[in-house]
């Protein structure tokens, strides 16, 4: 069976699958695998291909003896170093892979969210990179490849994956979107005694909605993994898992953001040539990205959000 038969149509015929597809078929995959983009859903659908494959196994790779899990755990979301004898650590993985395998095949390494290694455990992962286990496959997952080190990026392959989703699969969103344009249109109109009342609640407003947005999405995705997670996975595990989920769906959603914004500026554009300056889209997207740069640093979701719109209104009132 082809690789991509194995993944959900949007991510068939896509570049990144085609290569992996040939390299699998050539048997030169590589052992160090990096895998990026901006759905982690979509990451780990085609990681969990790729390992079955390997493994050569119909059932779910993830439960074979010969493929070895770490993800991020406790509040921080952090990959710890550890110790020896501690589960879903570096030093564990590090030693599971080391060992012959259990079935006389390949093994697989898989790191969730490994933008989370700390130094320690993203040392001690470079050391086992550049010294690889015979017949070991190890994949790394993230949405932040610019926060692994430079030495760990040179030594895996890299490949960049799209989202799965065409669309935020929330029945609220595209009206969001538009509210917000609208809400944009208000701000380029010029604010006055009148509208500066609706421009400061619509803007509150905006935020509300998007985390509730936010929170449903993220609850309805991790009722649906939840279902499918090992028994032996810990409670950390499972809500740094859960934050991981959130963090992905939020990247998304601010994407979307910054599409909307784009879109927006180039209709004004259209309408009126000359009269908004390119450095007021740059300007907007600056802020936005500043936004979520606040947040993976566990600044508070809502006030990161609110200093966008204070942002914004800064920049597109005239």
């Amino acid at each position: 069976m082809k690789l991509s038969d194995s993944l959900p149509e949007a991510l068939r015929n896509t570049r990144a699958v085609d290569v992996l597809e040939r390299s699998l078929a050539q048997n030169r995959l590589g052992h160090g695998i990096l895998l990026h983009g901006e759905s982690l859903a979509s990451l780990e659908n085609i990681v969990r291909a790729i390992a079955a494959r390997l493994l050569e196994t119909e059932r779910d790779p993830f439960e074979h003896p010969d493929c070895f899990l770490l993800r991020p755990s406790g509040k921080a979301r952090l990959i710890k170093v550890g110790k020896t004898e501690d589960n879903n650590t570096m030093r564990k993985l590090v030693i599971d892979i080391a060992k012959s395998s259990n079935q006389g095949g390949r093994k697989v390494g898989i790191v969730f969210d490994a933008d989370r290694m700390n130094s320690a455990s993203a040392n001690a992962f470079l050391k086992t990179l550049e010294e690889p286990p015979e017949g070991t496959t190890l994949f790394l997952l993230t949405t932040r490849p610019y926060d692994l080190l430079d030495t760990i990026r040179s030594r895996c392959l890299n490949f960049r994956i799209p989202s799965e989703l065409e669309q935020i699969p929330h029945p609220e969103w595209d009206a969001w979107v538009v509210d917000y344009r609208d809400w944009l249109g208000m701000l380029l109109s010029g604010p006055n005694k009148k509208t500066i009342p609706h421009i400061t609640i619509a803007a509150y407003g905006l935020n509300e909605r998007f985390q509730k947005i936010l929170a449903e999405l993220t609850k309805t995705a991790w009722a649906e993994k939840k279902e499918r997670l090992p028994e032996h996975i810990t409670s950390d595990e499972k809500e740094a898992m859960e934050v991981g989920l959130s963090k992905g769906y939020r990247k998304q959603l601010f994407g979307e953001i910054e599409k909307a914004t784009a879109q927006f500026a180039r209709e004004v554009e259209a309408l009126n040539p000359g009269e908004l300056p390119a450095t007021a889209l740059h300007r907007a997207t600056e802020a936005l990205e500043r936004a979520a740069g606040l947040m993976e640093i566990n600044f508070n979701q809502v006030a990161a959000l609110e200093l966008f719109f204070l942002s914004s209104l800064r920049i597109w009132t005239r």
